[in-house]
């Protein structure tokens, strides 16, 4: 759920006087980074941190850097981080003393757009997060702190909770203060044990994704954080497109509230850029992008209070696309540009008949399952730039794509070359390593299957044959007509015979013989 949290920075909270009430509590440990809120689609970043004599500027984006000074304590630890329409600060290496209330304000055309308030605690350490148990029947559900300096002399916790949409921490319980829960909502609905560390909730109160983050402190110095989360039902994907493709993100409704977190902010309903299907069905809630472009890749999430699906969308220049016809109960041969020794990230994808993408292979990822319907007739290359789709069957047919990426690449701190990488965007592990994008995308190339059904068209004659049945079917025809003419005859012959009879015995028979005259051929 971090992208939730990360995206929630850039809701244009409107403040106009820093309060340390009003700040957002955000917890790091020692020697990691922190990225101080970002500013999407500005011009610039200005950052301050809150002291006793006044407002310290940390950095200005739109200033040249000689002309920012930066506090003593801070120099060489602060980074302006710019990437694409993301404007952002960055202190590395944190240490207790960075502890305080920062400010950070967007502009546009000199005009203060927004600023956001946060409140920095440097703990010693993190403790590993833990995911909520699930909850079974009315026995409750038991949240632990996980500190074994809880209830030595001087210790406190502090338990915070995060819910959708905004994922802010609020604080619900401070064991200095009191064992009883500060939110009104919470009481009666909670009983704290040991000293604080372990709370029992009535399950009823717990609301879908709901998040917890346990603080423990000495006196003023943070001891440790631990964030604790309900298991993971978000999905996860990368979708591979190029300039002008239409893209559809798939996401079940799920309820009131339900939004998406997009490179260009929260979209419920429709923009220029991209819209909600809705669709034919009302469990529908898909974004739909009629066109990508540069600016729209990046990430999404469709979320709601119970679902999270990510995706992560990345822009791929475009290989000329292939066609190839095959034959039900073949094999089909699919290549991908790319150098045969190379060692470069291969995926393989298909779309299937639902219009959802489906990735089949990865060359660097063998955990990846092969799809159900493929396994025993998929065979690939040594690097995965090639694959084979053998005993071809008519629901094979389609459109396959290859995706070439670069290697995931760190940087030593000292490299040389980590600057040519900070103008593309990177970033800054604990370790002090600097990680290149890893999905860095070289190309992407389609093919095409069709295949030919050889009961579609009947199979094609030789002049020969079909001269002979011409021939055949005309003497037929002939016969029949020397047939009907003969009846024809013989019938009247019989007639004529009949009516010369009948004349000779009927006196009366004058009458009748001038009406046959008269009528002619119609007797027959």
């Amino acid at each position: 759920m971090t992208s939730i949290r990360f995206l929630g920075l850039l809701l244009p909270l409107l403040l106009h006087q820093v309060y340390s009430e009003e700040a957002e509590p955000v917890f790091r440990a020692e020697g990691t980074v922190i990225e101080l809120g970002y500013c999407f689609g500005l011009d610039y970043i200005v950052v301050y941190r809150c002291a006793p004599e006044g407002d310290q500027l940390l950095g200005n984006s739109s200033a040249d850097n000689t002309s920012v000074t930066p506090p003593a304590d801070l120099q060489s630890r602060i980074h302006i981080i710019n990437k694409q329409y993301l404007i952002g600060l960055q202190i590395s290496h944190l240490t207790h003393r960075d502890s305080g209330i920062y400010r950070r304000e967007c502009w546009r055309n000199q005009e203060l757009v927004n600023q956001h308030t946060q409140q920095l605690s440097v703990c010693n350490k993190e403790v590993v997060s833990e995911e909520i148990p699930v909850k079974k029947g009315d026995g409750g559900v038991e949240l632990l702190c996980n500190d074994t300096s809880i209830g030595l002399e001087g210790t406190s916790v502090r338990w915070y909770r995060e819910m959708f949409p905004l994922y802010t921490p609020t604080l619900f319980l401070d064991s200095s203060v009191s064992l009883d829960p500060l939110v009104e909502e919470l009481q009666g609905a909670v009983e704290v044990r040991d000293n604080g560390a372990l709370l029992l909730f009535d399950s009823s109160k717990l609301k879908n994704n709901e998040h917890f983050i346990c603080l423990v402190s000495r006196g003023k110095n943070c001891l440790s954080f631990q964030s604790m989360h309900p298991p993971d039902h978000s999905e996860s994907r990368d979708m591979f497109a190029s300039d002008g493709d239409r893209v559809v993100l798939q996401c079940p409704s799920d309820g009131n509230n339900q939004q998406w977190d997009t490179p260009l902010g929260k979209v419920n309903g429709s923009s220029v850029e991209m819209y909600i299907s809705f669709g034919d069905k009302s469990e529908d809630f898909s974004l739909v992008i009629p066109a990508v472009s540069d600016e729209l890749s990046g990430d999404y999430s469709c979320i709601s209070s119970s679902l999270e699906v990510q995706y992560l969308l990345v822009l791929c220049p475009r290989k000329e696309s292939q066609e190839k016809v095959v034959v039900e109960g073949g094999s089909a041969l699919l290549e991908c540009d790319v150098d045969k020794n190379a060692s470069q990230p291969v995926q393989w994808h298909r779309r299937e008949p639902s219009g959802e993408d489906e990735l089949i292979h990865d060359s660097k990822d063998e955990t990846v399952p092969i799809p159900e319907d493929l396994r025993g007739r998929l065979s690939l290359s040594e690097n995965g730039s090639s694959l084979t789709i053998s005993n071809l069957e008519a629901k094979d047919q389609g459109v396959y794509w290859c995706v070439v990426l670069e290697d995931h690449e760190f940087l030593e701190e000292d490299d040389d070359y980590k600057e040519d990488y900070d103008e593309e965007g990177s970033g800054e592990d604990e370790d002090g390593l600097f990680w290149v994008d890893a999905y860095r995308c070289i190309f992407k190339q389609e093919t095409n299957l069709r295949s030919t059904d050889p009961r579609a068209d009947p199979p094609v004659t030789s002049n020969v044959t079909a001269y002979a049945v011409g021939a055949a079917g005309l003497l037929l025809v002939v016969g029949v007509i020397v047939a009907v003419i003969a009846i024809i005859i013989i019938r009247r012959a019989k007639a004529t015979a009949n009516r010369d009879t009948a004349i000779s015995m009927d006196p009366c028979a004058e009458g009748l013989t001038q009406n046959d005259e008269h009528r002619g051929i119609h007797l027959l």
